[in-house]
């Protein structure tokens, strides 16, 4: 006997079935429905010849194997997909036959089907579950005491009311108990009134559920809060309120105007709520003077209402050219508040003036803020109590806001000038003074930015380091001769700075007497000192070393970036990365000794890191110890192969960790990139060129473009000569073939595969034309790694040769797993 339990028998109602089948009469009248259902069920869907394939289904192809005669067949789709769709057909014929059946009757039968002991069990089950849902549905019921062509409209959105109440959850119960309810609306004039309350909040909870797959969301609260206002119901507190919010958020402005006016004179009393939304709504729409109003009575009424209110009249002020009554409205916010504003309050109030271009005002108010504090200084309880560096960053803030959008060095001075006005006297300090120097470098406004260094030393105030550094960075970029050699003067001083400040604790530690250098100013009188020889300047940093070297490398001035290097020592500056760079290019260009550069490369490196630019040089040196014209007489072995530099430049990326690679991934440029592929085209090492290729796509994300397939090309068809011709190009030294006519050849060969290709793709179904740019991006590196196949097949004689070829060439250069490309070049 098999025992059925309440879930079994509600979840698989052929189960049921088969309990019933002795013991009821209708079981003859069960098993005929089974099958008319059954039969109604729609046949697998066959795929027509000319219909287009998913991609998914190209990609994979299925088939099935008979067990008894092991004979395999290809079928059409996915096994898996047809067997689910199938199952979902087979669940929604049984959930509408057990919702047919679902009635006393077909409970008595399932009872009468069970044992005695398992009957008990089911029956308390079943009156739980029943009344449960009398509960859910009581008091949903409209009446149905109606025309007879309406009753089966209000039975049926009887039902959906109680079907949405028992499973609200349900999307589809949401849908259908809408759909029963516009039917019936729209039949049945006097339907609002007959609506229980109960059912009205059914109805908005189901409706206003914020969901995507409740689109209509908005319409429905809308269309609710209407019929409930023509019965005068209210089931929410301030529900007029939401509805003028709801027509707000639909954009429906005019019927919110009128709704809140409806609102408003329809009470003598108005609520607070409703004045305030008054104030945003008709400000907001440009109807000044009737927000005014509405936020005096606000005031009058309600004296405690926060002030804030009074921000959207302040932009609706703006927005209509009314600055003055804009900042009047900034006045009797800040009164109301007294010593509730805060600088929140100050920023947006500040924030919202620079939005519409009232620096003045903007300004106006930073004042304000700035002078909040007893005896002009910033008290803890406005500032907080974090500490002075917090509270300089944040004012410091506020005052980069107020110079973005200036317009000219004009500008800047003046608005820098009265905003340090402002400050207290002990916040008068570099900090604020550099944020008005970097604004006026960035605008190339080197004079004013000069000026600004002396009224700095007018105030006591000594400049960072930084902020020199980048003014000097500025009159190296500006092109013109007397800037410059200023510039020049002034690194020079800082770094005699340095250099003194180092002798004299030197001299120290030894228990020698320290010197003292006169000031420029004690020289003979008479002579015109200018102030950035005769101003006291701080003492140089690494970065002034940085910039002065930069500027020599420019100007080829390598014999001053040796002297620097030599200046360095005494000033005790470990060498940087940027220095580093500088260091071998003076010796790159100075000796252009390619095994002098690598050796001092190794030996730097050991104390500092390397970054994309190193290995620029490095590879540019590559480049001419590869050239047999230049390396004629020289030693070759003295410097890495491109696979050895290639591989070291790998294992030293995959050294740090993912966010560290992620910044020097960004430095790889193009032009790094072709000095890599030709050093391994001039090496006649189209196998390391392969997986080059392959590596940087992987590592640095950069994909060969027309100049890497011609570079290439070139390599190719100059595999035969000995010593290829070389011109001196824009983008350096470039190979240029002793054969046009081979190179013609070499082309025809890559259009004849990039063809083939094509059509290889077209036969799967894919256009390549058609593609978008990533796999563009990956097509081009498989029409080269297939072209360079080809080569090393043709070299070889021997595909496998070629393969083996490949691995090694990987090997070498730390790329062991890397995948290469397509293989399929035999047929060309």
């Amino acid at each position: 006997m098999h025992v059925f339990s309440l879930r079994r028998s509600t979840l698989q109602p052929r189960l049921f079935q088969q309990a019933c089948r002795l013991a009821s009469g209708s079981t003859r009248r069960i098993i005929a429905r089974n099958k008319r259902l059954a039969a109604e069920q729609p046949p697998r869907p066959v795929r027509s010849p000319n219909e287009p394939r998913d991609e998914e289904e190209e990609a994979i192809r299925w088939f099935e194997k008979d067990m008894e005669t092991g004979v395999t067949r290809r079928v059409e789709g996915n096994p898996e997909e047809l067997e689910a769709q199938e199952l979902r057909q087979k669940i929604a014929a049984l959930e509408r036959e057990l919702k047919e059946y679902r009635n006393e009757e077909s409970d008595e039968d399932m009872l009468a089907a069970l044992e005695p002991a398992d009957r008990a069990k089911v029956e308390k089950a079943l009156k739980e579950r029943n009344k449960h849902e009398a509960d859910l549905t009581s008091g949903l019921t409209v009446s149905l005491d109606m025309p007879p062509l309406t009753v089966p409209l209000l039975k049926k959105f009887n039902q959906a009311l109680r079907e949405a109440a028992i499973a609200p959850a349900m999307i589809t119960r949401r849908k259908e108990l809408w759909r029963w309810y516009g039917r019936a609306k729209y039949s049945i004039p006097a339907l609002s009134s007959m609506i229980p309350k109960k059912a009205w909040r059914l109805l908005w909870d189901l409706q206003s559920v914020d969901s995507p797959t409740n689109p209509d969301r908005l319409d429905h609260m809308e269309q609710l809060l209407r019929d409930m206002a023509v019965i005068d119901l209210n089931i929410m507190p301030d529900q007029p309120l939401v509805l003028i919010d709801t027509l707000l958020a639909l954009g429906k402005v005019d019927q919110a105007i009128i709704s809140w006016q409806q609102a408003y004179d329809s009470t003598s009393d108005p609520s607070e709520s409703l004045l305030r939304l008054g104030v945003r709504l008709f400000s907001e729409n440009g109807r000044l003077e009737k927000a005014q109003t509405i936020l005096m009575q606000l005031f009058e009424l309600f004296p405690e209402h926060d002030p804030r209110i009074i921000l959207p009249i302040l932009t609706a002020d703006l927005r209509a050219g009314k600055d003055e009554m804009a900042f009047g409205c900034y006045v009797l916010m800040s009164q109301k508040l007294g010593d509730k504003m805060n600088m929140e309050d100050y920023d947006v109030v500040s924030l919202t003036f620079l939005e519409h271009n009232k620096k003045d005002y903007a300004l106006a108010v930073f004042r304000d803020m700035m002078l909040r504090g007893p005896n002009k200084q910033i008290s803890e309880e406005f500032l907080g109590v974090t500490g002075q560096n917090e509270a300089y960053e944040k004012v410091f803030e506020r005052m980069q806001r107020l110079t973005e959008s200036a317009r000219d060095a004009g500008e800047v001075n003046a608005i820098s000038l009265k905003s340090l006005s402002a400050l207290p006297t002990p916040w008068h300090n570099k900090f604020f003074y550099g944020s008005w120097l970097k604004k006026l470098i960035g605008m190339r406004q080197l004079e004013a930015a000069t000026k600004v260094v002396e009224l700095m030393y007018e105030r006591g105030i000594e400049p960072d380091p930084k902020h020199i550094n980048g003014l000097i960075g500025g009159f190296f970029r500006s092109a013109v001769p007397e800037l410059q050699e200023r510039g020049e003067q002034m690194a020079w001083k800082m770094i005699q700075q340095r250099l003194l400040l180092k002798y004299n604790e030197r001299r120290a530690r030894r228990g020698e007497s320290t010197e003292v250098v006169p000031s420029v100013r004690e020289t003979e009188e008479g002579v015109e000192i200018p102030a950035h020889v005769a101003r006291p300047v701080p003492t140089a940093t690494i970065e002034t070393f940085n910039v002065l070297a930069l500027h020599y490398g420019i100007k080829e001035k390598w014999a001053l970036i040796h002297h620097l290097d030599r200046m360095r020592r005494p000033a005790e500056y470990k060498m940087d990365t940027a220095f580093l760079n500088h260091i071998l290019n003076m010796v790159f260009n100075t000796y252009h000794d390619d095994s002098r550069l690598w050796q001092r490369f190794l030996s730097e490196a050991k104390h500092v890191s390397p970054d994309i630019e190193t290995y620029n040089i490095l590879w540019t040196a590559q480049l001419e110890h590869l050239n047999p014209r230049l390396s004629r007489n020289k030693d070759r072995k003295g410097y890495p192969t491109p696979r050895q530099l290639f591989g070291l430049m790998t294992s030293w990326l995959q050294h740090y960790d993912l966010r560290k690679q992620a910044l020097l991934i960004k430095e790889f440029t193009p032009e790094v990139y072709a000095k890599i592929i030709s050093s391994f085209c001039l090496n006649k090492d189209f196998a390391g060129c392969l997986v080059a290729l392959h590596g940087i796509a992987r590592t640095y994300k950069e994909f060969p473009d027309p100049d890497i397939a011609r570079i290439i090309m070139t390599g190719v068809a100059n595999m035969a000569e000995a010593q290829p011709t070389t011109i001196r190009g824009r983008r350096g030294r470039q190979q240029l073939p002793a054969s046009a006519a081979r190179l013609k050849n070499t082309s025809k060969v890559m259009a004849t595969l990039a063809q083939k290709r094509a059509e290889a793709a077209l036969e799967r179904g894919v256009d390549i034309t058609a593609l978008d740019v990533e796999a563009r991006k990956e097509e081009s590196l498989n029409l080269l790694s297939e072209f360079l196949r080809l080569v090393l097949v043709r070299v070889h004689e021997d595909a496998e040769v070629a393969e083996s070829s490949i691995r090694q060439a990987a090997q070498a250069m730390q790329c062991p797993d890397i995948g290469t490309g397509d293989k399929d070049c035999s047929n060309v």
